[in-house]
């Protein structure tokens, strides 16, 4: 999956509710990739979120153009408590809504085929935000769920793979159960990848399958949507 060469990395930036909202970038050699963007989980850039970037990565030397959203910078947040998550969501949404029109102005994002890949506390996010947002054409949701304002009020989502380890302490199991629940009652095309003995942060081993396995799905969903890239 290491591939550096493959991939040019860059620091973008835009400006949401008056606030620059960081970029990191990495860009496939292949011309008019599909876009992927990364949100982290409430712990922000902290250790045990550095395996999204380095997943981040991973899918770019697959041909995809990847961007995680710092959508933290918003409201100066490192780690985000159930208390200032009730309190920012709606701003972070909104943050992430602004991450999609400021990529969908560039010439060089392809516009027709883009995904989300959340994990935990970006896996809702990215739930919330593709049930609003007809522009998120598939999501791969890892440890997260749906939050249930969203699960009450949703009428669509896309093609979604849920990935969630059944040990987890931090977002219950139960919670991928519910999302799965909720795509089958609205007929949204879903995948499930549930791993015995893993909890919220995953192991090296499941990472890895977890990172092939949103390959698999993002070139079913995005790349071979788009027929000039299968």
């Amino acid at each position: 999956m290491k591939d550096s060469a493959r991939i040019q990395e860059e620091e973008l930036s835009f400006t949401s509710g008056g606030r620059r909202i960081g970029i990191q970038a990495w860009r496939s050699q292949r011309a008019y990739s599909p876009a992927v963007l990364v949100l982290r989980g409430a712990g922000g850039a902290d250790a045990g979120n550095r395996y999204i970037s380095h997943m981040g990565r991973a899918v770019a030397t697959q041909g995809f153009d990847t961007f995680l959203v710092e959508y933290f910078d918003r409201t100066g947040t490192t780690y985000a408590t159930e208390t200032l998550i009730k309190t920012n969501g709606p701003a972070w949404l909104e943050t992430i809504h602004d991450a999609i029109d400021f990529l969908s102005s560039r010439e060089d994002v392809d516009t027709e085929h883009i995904g989300m890949f959340g994990y935990s506390l970006g896996g809702y996010l990215a739930v919330a935000q593709a049930a609003r947002d007809e522009r998120v054409k598939a999501i791969v949701e890892l440890a997260g769920g749906v939050d249930a304002e969203t699960a009450a009020g949703v009428r669509r989502l896309p093609p979604m793979l849920i990935v969630h380890g059944r040990e987890d302490q931090r977002v219950s199991f139960t919670n991928a159960l519910e999302l799965q629940s909720l795509c089958e009652k609205l007929h949204t095309p879903v995948q499930t990848l549930f791993l015995p003995g893993e909890r919220h942060l995953l192991s090296a081993g499941a990472g890895l399958v977890a990172v092939r396995q949103a390959l698999h799905f993002f070139d079913a969903h995005l790349r071979c949507s788009n027929a000039a890239l299968c």
